[in-house]
């Protein structure tokens, strides 16, 4: 049962994330209708990626974000997500922040289960600011010792047979220390990017330095409670996903996409914004044209 101090808080952005599913209070039949609608989605798009060469026409990331295991979202919530990912034999896995919520205890179960994701071009994180305000060094330790490479204002080459792309990850703008310059020395234009960064409003200071990339974001959780199939006011959004909140966008030169997440905030429901991961479809310029593609 949620209290009505915990909505009160919720509505006032004060209280962590929890999932979908989490819900104890109700008959089964309420339960199962809420756990019906929550179902785990998986998007597919394709985006044409600015200097991709054709060789590389067709690679594949999933994105997921938002996993915030415990208190509410259980490793059978994240062994589904893994399964699912799994099962889409992507080249590369990217995830875009908040793998706890309050504390960084769970951290090592968290990245013992995520070991079992398999990407020939390797698994790979940016943190979000509930994994700064629990204990980013202890996430980012758990997640390396399972060879998963947490890119903090970095930029990694990932060499494939046909090619490079090169892919990026900034820290949390919302309570880290994002740095654009540093974040890309080892990039230069012209080269394939691809920049993992939780809050996605951070694509505006991409596109005001004119940089050519596609952005993969959460933070936002799709908005959550999407009533009447309405997002929620930009007021009541959290700070840095007010403006892009869930799918995907072309602001100046960065293409942006916002990942719903697997968990939830303040209220262990989801309403017509069920959790997602996300396989992207990279295209090349020189085969598909300069537009963006989108697919169901």
């Amino acid at each position: 049962m949620v209290s009505m101090s915990s909505r009160r808080r919720f509505f006032r952005g004060e209280v962590p994330p929890v999932p979908p599913d989490g819900v104890s209070a109700g008959s089964a039949r309420t339960d199962g209708a809420r756990r019906k609608k929550s179902r785990l989605k998986v998007t597919r798009i394709a985006v044409v990626l600015p200097h991709l060469p054709p060789a590389m026409d067709g690679f594949r990331i999933v994105q997921v974000s938002d996993l915030h295991l415990e208190p509410f979202t259980k490793p059978r919530h994240i062994q589904a997500m893994i399964d699912a990912c799994n099962a889409l034999a992507p080249d590369l896995v990217a995830m875009t922040g908040d793998f706890v919520t309050n504390h960084a205890r769970s951290a090592g179960l968290l990245a013992e289960l995520l070991a079992q994701l398999k990407a020939p071009c390797g698994v790979f994180a940016c943190l979000g600011n509930h994994d700064f305000w629990s204990d980013h060094a202890v996430v980012e330790k758990a997640l390396k010792e399972r060879d998963i490479g947490v890119l903090r204002n970095e930029t990694r080459r990932i060499h494939t047979g046909s090619g490079t792309l090169h892919l990026a990850g900034m820290d949390s703008r919302y309570v880290g220390h994002p740095k654009l310059h540093s974040t890309l020395a080892d990039w230069k234009p012209g080269q394939p990017l691809v920049m993992m960064m939780h809050e996605p409003d951070v694509a505006d200071d991409l596109a005001a330095a004119n940089v050519e990339a596609l952005q993969l974001s959460g933070h936002t959780h799709g908005g959550q409670l999407r009533l009447m199939g309405r997002p929620p006011m930009a007021f009541r959004r959290a700070r840095w996903g007010k403006k892009y909140l869930a799918g995907l966008y072309n602001t100046g030169s960065v293409q942006l996409y916002v990942n719903r997440g697997i968990g939830c905030v303040g209220v262990p429901l989801r309403v017509m914004c069920p959790p997602e991961i996300t396989e992207i479809t990279l295209r090349s310029p020189l085969t598909h044209g300069e537009t963006m593609l989108v697919a169901a």
